[in-house]
């Protein structure tokens, strides 16, 4: 009987976007875009469903990899952490003028 391959953990970093939309114009699926260019789809198993109200936010997500029908990257989010926001020089700038 042949052993089932374990699926590998990794952790990647980007920005949730939105992927899908219901007829009330809610998210229902979120893609994680990372510097490189490379998208992959937040399946809404396990944790992944927390990443819809991240939208916009950087992300760095652990989870396991997989495909889908159409040949696109699934991540299955083990855990995730919100990244801060580094403020730019234009918010210190209104800042300081205030």
């Amino acid at each position: 009987m042949k052993k089932k391959k374990a699926d590998k953990q990794i952790t990647i970093t980007g920005i949730v976007t939105a992927a899908d939309w219901d007829e009330d114009d809610n998210i229902i699926a979120v893609t994680l875009s990372t510097s490189d260019e490379q998208e992959y789809l937040v399946s809404n198993k396990a944790r992944g469903k927390n990443l819809l109200d991240l939208v916009q936010d950087e992300v760095a997500v652990t989870g396991t990899l997989s495909t889908d029908e159409n040949g696109k990257q699934v991540i299955t989010v083990k855990k995730y952490a919100v990244l801060e926001k580094e403020k730019d020089e234009w918010d210190e700038e209104w800042e300081e003028g205030s």
